[in-house]
């Protein structure tokens, strides 16, 4: 019988930083490609209507037309509305791959037009991001024009999405992730052992 051991703490100390630093990339691809998967016969399809009522609330032309900026946008697949793994602590789901989880946004705004900084009454700042998180009334009416328009247009189109029965944020079942995890332990120690191979050739 195969077993592989889930790293922590001890076992990962002596992981390189730099194949530390991708252990991140690798779960984020993993997650991709397995929710692709798992939420392909539950997800309905992304019709061309769909595509018309998302330039519509998002008051585009088309596609390839920034929903932040109005710009236009480099060919790419757009921006996870719902973050594939940015999310996953705070609400304990991933994003989904299909289109209606997909924004036209330009690389200039790809990594900050969701979060929205505020100060409270002790004169904390703090961010809230609306990827998942709903502002309140007093938030709102700090926000800018631009901020506002495009908050709107965010809560239309996850109420749009909730009545064509599709959910952008999933729960990832903990036996995958539990498989994620041991693929990854196990992808590590061949590397590791490798590249330890590499240093004891070099010195030979």
């Amino acid at each position: 019988m195969f077993y592989v051991v889930i790293p922590t703490g001890k076992n990962m100390a002596g992981q390189s930083s730099k194949m530390k630093s991708r252990l991140s990339t690798i779960r984020y691809e993993m997650t991709r490609d397995f929710i692709a998967h798992h939420t392909a016969k539950i997800i309905p399809e992304f019709t061309s209507e769909d595509e018309q009522k998302m330039m519509e609330i998002f008051e585009i032309p088309d596609m390839k037309t920034c929903v932040v900026t109005g710009e236009k946008v480099a060919k790419s697949g757009g921006d996870h509305l719902f973050e594939v793994r940015g999310y996953l602590k705070k609400t304990g789901k991933v994003g989904i791959e299909q289109k209606w989880n997909r924004l036209p946004v330009s690389s200039s705004e790809n990594i900050r037009y969701k979060k929205f900084k505020f100060t409270d009454d002790n004169d904390k700042s703090y961010t809230k991001n609306i990827g998942w998180e709903e502002l309140t009334d007093a938030e709102f009416n700090l926000c800018t024009p631009k901020q506002q328009r495009l908050y709107r247009n965010i809560r239309k189109w996850f109420s749009y999405c909730e009545e064509k029965n599709v959910m952008l944020g999933v729960e990832m079942p903990d036996a995958a992730r539990i498989e994620m995890e041991k693929a990854i332990d196990s992808a590590m120690e061949i590397l590791l052992e490798g590249i330890e191979r590499m240093k004891k050739s070099s010195s030979n």
